[in-house]
């Protein structure tokens, strides 16, 4: 997400709750009264889509943990897979050191399943049943799908909220010329708008940190 539109989201919530607030200062020929509804209707909405953004966020790492588990799952049984297949003589699955991706374990899957029909009777006097290993298929396909859905909430969100704060900055803007334009003379007011207009500094998260000097080392004194 856009550290800058961060801080403007927050400085916008002040500038909302100024608006609400001092609203009244303003003529009632002004325009100020819808913008403040405007701009509260916008922090609503920012605040809904942030709140999409972290759940979508949780959603994620869920479907990483699980996709992961599923991962390990398939992996194994298909070990298991082809260490039967080597003991019975039989072909019906691919070296299991060629499976390094998600989409070779569940193409491996699906044609283990396949190939194994025919002989499925040996695999299963050793343990290995063909419906096991659909079952791990679609709980792998399940996990990335349940990911991607996530990811894709996730962008979307940020992209809703980017797109909303750019709006609700042009709102401001217009508040801001009327509190500048007419109430500039109340004090108290500008020293409040000032506080919530203010946008927070946004810093770079890798600052080179100073190696400590070396401490000098003591000089020991001179023998008399």
């Amino acid at each position: 997400m856009n550290r800058h539109n961060v801080e403007n989201y927050k400085m916008l919530i002040r500038v909302a709750d100024f608006a609400t607030k001092n609203v009244g200062l303003l003529p009632k020929s002004s325009p100020g009264s819808e913008i403040q509804k405007a701009l509260a209707k916008s922090v609503r909405e920012l605040d809904e889509l942030s709140s999409a953004r972290i759940s979508a966020e949780s959603a994620m790492r869920s479907g990483r943990k699980e996709r992961g588990i599923a991962r390990n799952a398939l992996r194994a049984l298909l070990s298991q897979a082809s260490r039967t297949a080597r003991a019975v003589n039989s072909e019906a699955l691919r070296p299991a050191d060629k499976m390094t991706t998600d989409h070779a374990l569940i193409t491996a899957g699906r044609a283990f399943t396949a190939d194994i029909e025919p002989i499925k009777k040996e695999f299963l006097v050793y343990g290995i049943s063909p419906e096991n290993v659909v079952n791990a298929v679609q709980v792998l396909e399940s996990a990335i799908r349940d990911h991607s859905a996530a990811k894709a909430k996730r962008s979307a969100a940020i992209r809703k909220f980017d797109e909303k704060v750019e709006a609700a900055m042009g709102l401001m803007r217009r508040f801001e010329a009327l509190v500048v334009n007419i109430l500039a003379k109340n004090t108290s007011v500008m020293t409040e708008w000032k506080a919530a207009r203010t946008i927070g500094r946004v810093t770079n998260r890798k600052r080179a940190v100073k190696a400590a000097e070396p401490a000098t080392p003591a000089v020991p004194p001179v023998a008399a």
